[in-house]
């Protein structure tokens, strides 16, 4: 009896010991998780209120890059950020270093590389009853988005410029050959801007208020006047 009353102590020592591992190994690590979930949301909010207006809210591009991981390989997290510090000369992305503080350009730069981005699959069921995934198309060769954009021609840009002559402004023939998609989109949405930047000095395009799916559907119906199509 003697000896079991003298190990008591070392019992309830072990208990303790074993329960604090536990804590350890379980409510330690759920706290860093939840640190690094904050970052993450905190990097995403980051993102949809500075660059989704430009780069899309799926990160897979709009007026501007596509930034996904696989297109960002071969910048470092620091090359990145200073892309994002000191901005691009003669391009619609501006410094970034006057709104976002070293921490949220360092959270958003690790987002962007890090994290895949948030792509909507289009789903459909095959020939054989199965779900399938559609294959993409690219924005110029959608039918249906092609003919949006000819309505949104024709309802804002018509009066101004002509399939094939200028007119007031270059014919939309010419603005095809001249731009890629993005260029053609970004004038759209940031005419002032775009114009000061390529060195127009008769500005007279105004800003429309289309949304950015009525953007897209109006530079792909421009742009599918590029002659090489």
């Amino acid at each position: 009896m003697k000896y079991q009353k003298n190990n008591r102590p070392r019992l309830f020592t072990k208990k303790v010991a074993c329960l604090l591992s536990i804590i350890t190994l379980f409510v330690f690590p759920g706290f860093l998780s939840g640190a690094e979930l904050e970052d993450e949301w905190a990097a995403r909010q980051i993102y949809l209120e500075n660059c989704a207006a430009c780069h899309g809210f799926d990160r897979t591009g709009f007026i501007g890059v596509s930034l996904i991981p696989a297109n960002l390989t071969p910048l470092s997290q620091a090359a990145i950020r200073s892309l994002m510090r000191h901005g691009i000369s003669d391009t619609l992305m501006p410094s970034w270093s006057c709104r976002l503080t070293m921490k949220q350009l360092r959270q958003l730069s690790s987002y962007l590389k890090e994290m895949p981005a948030e792509t909507t699959k289009k789903i459909q069921v095959g020939a054989d009853g199965e779900l399938e995934v559609l294959e993409n198309t690219t924005i110029a060769n959608d039918d249906k988005r092609l003919d949006r954009g000819r309505s949104l021609f024709d309802n804002y840009c018509m009066g101004c410029h002509h399939p094939q002559i200028e007119a007031f402004g270059p014919s939309y023939r010419d603005i095809a050959n001249r731009r890629d998609i993005s260029a053609i989109m970004g004038q759209i949405k940031f005419p002032y801007t775009n114009s000061r930047i390529l060195g127009y000095t008769d500005q007279t395009m105004p800003k429309f208020d289309l949304t950015d799916k009525e953007i897209r559907d109006l530079g792909a119906y421009v742009y599918q006047f590029r002659s090489s199509r």
